[in-house]
């Protein structure tokens, strides 16, 4: 941990893409939804899908080469990479995005069927919830004239949907790292991360993915919490971006150390 926390600071640059994109990604979504227009939608959905997998191709080579080579000099440097890594990953960050996308909604589509199975119908009208999105009705008020089993169920939903959702990641917690440290066929890379996702240190990987996941919920918690309070909201979307950092610095860490630099000179597909 403090070896990761140590890196994170020395390449904190990492954390300016991160917050370029956070912001630019924030704007665009807010002007394209209230564009109107469904092909104008879809094609917002399309740059932004081309943009994140931009954002991918060039952090995460930059994030690849901060842990394979730690003693750079200048780590403003750094930045340099995020291009390089755009021309040299773009594609494959690109299929990464859909995959992980893919498995996503794989996860929220099996929670409706399990929820519809185990839980049952959450008994409200469809106009009530659109009423609610469109801000017409408050959402305490709503809440407030729910039954004792209707939050109950609300709860059992969020709290299923919650735990397909972090499978879903959890399947994907070791894809970024194979994908720039392994192979660059996101196809492939994806079996290998799931191979090495379930081997013999799966428990290891376990424990930190679970880390990881209560200090986001945490952070995001606090974040709701404290959300009319400028001052705090700030200090805490500033400790999201670090958290974020480290997390990507972290994983990459955990993985070129426990599945590829041991593994280095032997008969194995391992691209550097």
């Amino acid at each position: 941990m403090q070896k990761i926390i140590e890196l994170t600071n020395k390449y904190i640059v990492l954390t300016t893409p991160l917050i370029l994109y956070s912001l630019f990604s924030s704007i665009y979504i807010t002007i394209s939804v209230n564009g109107g227009k469904l092909i104008n939608l879809i094609f917002a959905v399309l740059l932004f899908f081309l943009m994140t997998g931009a954002f991918f191709a060039g952090w995460f080579n930059m994030i690849k080469l901060a842990i394979t080579n730690q003693n750079r000099d200048y780590s403003n440097s750094l930045l340099k990479e995020f291009i390089s890594g755009v021309g040299e990953y773009f594609l494959p960050s690109l299929v990464g995005v859909l995959v992980i996308f893919i498995i996503s909604v794989l996860a929220l589509i099996i929670s409706y069927h399990i929820g519809m199975q185990i839980i049952g119908d959450l008994g409200i009208p469809a106009d009530v919830l659109s009423s609610i999105k469109s801000h017409t009705i408050d959402p305490k008020t709503f809440i407030t004239g729910l039954s004792a089993e209707q939050l109950i169920k609300i709860n059992l939903w969020n709290l299923l949907v919650l735990a397909n959702i972090a499978i879903a990641y959890f399947l994907c917690f070791l894809y970024m790292p194979a994908l720039f440290l392994k192979n660059k066929n996101p196809i492939i890379a994806f079996w290998i991360s799931l191979k090495d996702l379930f081997s013999k240190k799966i428990f290891h990987s376990f424990g930190i993915f679970i880390s990881i996941f209560v200090l986001n919920f945490l952070i995001s918690m606090f974040s709701t919490i404290f959300s009319e309070n400028l001052f705090i909201h700030f200090i805490l979307t500033l400790l999201n971006f670090y958290f974020i950092t480290a997390v990507g610095v972290g994983v990459f860490y955990y993985y070129y150390n426990n599945f590829v630099n041991n593994k280095l000179g032997q008969n194995v597909d391992i691209e550097i």
